[in-house]
C-alpha cells in the first residue's frame, strides 16, 4: 500500500510537463499563423521614366513616387528589398508642357509572392521642358596656404571643359564652373586628387560624373635677395694689416626658406685669405662659401684692397 505516493507523484508531474508542453505548442502555431498569414502594406517605390526624348528635360525627376497598397505575409513584408521594385513609367510621344501619366498596374514591380492590392498613386503630373546644353570652362578653387617657402606652381584640371545641360534659365549666366575648394594648408609637394565641381544638382553635367581631378604642382619659391654690408672675415692674418672695404654686398639666389636665412647658415662665409702675404698693399678677392642649392648672381666690390703692416 505504501507504494501508491510515488506513483501519484509520478502521474502529477507527468500532466504538468503536458500543460507547458500544450502551452509551448500553442505559443509557436499563434506565431507561426501570424508571420504566414497574408497582411496589407503600404509602401512607397521611386518612379523610373524610360524613353525621355533627347531634347527634353524632366524637372524634379528624383522626387516622383508612387504608393501602393501590397499583400503578403508579415515576413515577407518586413524585409521587402527596394532594389527588387520598380515603377516604370513611358514617356514616348510626348512633348514640352505639363502632362498627367495613368501609373497603370503594369508599371509596377514588385518581389516575388508580393501581390499589388491597389495603386494609392493613380497617376503622376509631370513637366517636361526643352533641354540646352553649354560648354563651360572648369575654374579650380584654391583655399589656404602652401608651407613657408613653397609656392602653387602649377593646376591642371581633367577635364577643364564640361558640357552643361539644362533649360534656358539654368544655364543663364553660366560662362564657367568652379571646383569645391582645393585645401593647400602647409602643402610641401605636389598631389592630385578628385575634386567635387560646384554645381547646382538640377544641372547635368557630360561627362556624368560631377567631379574633375586636380593636379596641383607644388614647388619651393625661389627668390632672389641682396644682401648689404656682410661682413668680410679674414684668414691667416700673422701681422697687422687694413682691408678696404671691410664689408661686401651679394646678390643670392636660391629657395625661399634657404635665402631668407643665409646670414645664420653655418655653410655661409665670405673670407679674405691673408696667409704668406708679404708686407705692403695687395689687390685680393674674397672666397665667398653658399649655402646648397643657391647661387652668386652678383657681387660687389669684387677686390678688396689690403694693407699688410710689420
Amino acid at each position: 500500500m505504501t507504494s501508491s505516493l510515488p506513483s501519484n507523484k509520478h502521474v502529477r508531474a507527468a500532466w504538468i510537463r503536458w500543460v507547458i508542453l500544450s502551452l509551448i505548442l500553442g505559443v509557436a502555431t499563434v506565431v507561426l499563423i501570424s508571420r504566414t498569414e497574408k497582411q496589407e502594406r503600404e509602401i512607397a517605390i521611386a518612379v523610373t521614366f524610360d524613353n525621355l526624348p533627347d531634347e527634353l528635360m524632366l524637372m524634379d525627376a528624383p522626387r516622383h513616387s508612387v504608393r501602393l497598397l501590397v499583400s503578403d505575409s508579415a515576413s515577407s513584408l518586413q524585409t521587402i528589398d527596394a532594389n527588387e521594385t520598380s515603377c516604370r513609367v513611358d514617356l514616348s510621344g510626348l512633348g514640352e508642357g505639363t502632362h498627367t501619366l495613368a501609373v497603370r498596374p503594369a508599371d509596377v514591380g514588385l518581389p516575388r509572392g508580393v501581390s499589388l492590392k491597389s495603386l494609392l498613386t493613380p497617376s503622376l503630373t509631370i513637366r517636361l521642358e526643352r533641354l540646352y546644353q553649354k560648354t563651360a570652362e572648369v575654374i579650380a578653387i584654391l583655399e589656404g596656404h602652401p608651407a613657408p617657402g613653397f609656392a602653387v606652381a602649377a593646376v591642371s584640371l581633367q577635364p577643364n571643359r564640361i558640357l552643361l545641360k539644362g533649360t534656358a534659365a539654368m544655364l543663364a549666366g553660366i560662362e564657367t564652373v568652379e571646383t569645391r575648394s582645393i585645401d593647400l594648408e602647409d602643402a610641401s609637394e605636389s598631389f592630385k586628387k578628385e575634386v567635387p565641381l560646384n554645381l547646382p544638382e538640377a544641372i547635368a553635367v557630360d561627362p556624368p560624373l560631377r567631379f574633375v581631378v586636380a593636379l596641383v604642382e607644388i614647388k619651393e619659391r625661389i627668390i632672389t635677395r641682396v644682401l648689404e654690408s656682410i661682413p668680410v672675415s679674414v684668414k691667416g692674418a700673422s701681422a697687422g694689416f687694413r682691408i678696404d672695404p671691410d664689408a661686401i654686398m651679394l646678390t643670392v639666389r636660391g629657395p625661399e626658406a634657404i635665402v631668407n636665412t643665409i646670414e645664420t647658415d653655418p655653410d655661409f662665409a665670405v673670407t679674405v685669405d691673408l696667409g704668406d702675404l708679404a708686407t705692403g698693399s695687395h689687390s685680393l678677392k674674397a672666397v665667398i662659401t653658399l649655402p646648397v642649392r643657391t647661387t652668386l648672381v652678383r657681387v660687389s666690390p669684387e677686390r678688396f684692397s689690403v694693407t699688410i703692416s710689420q
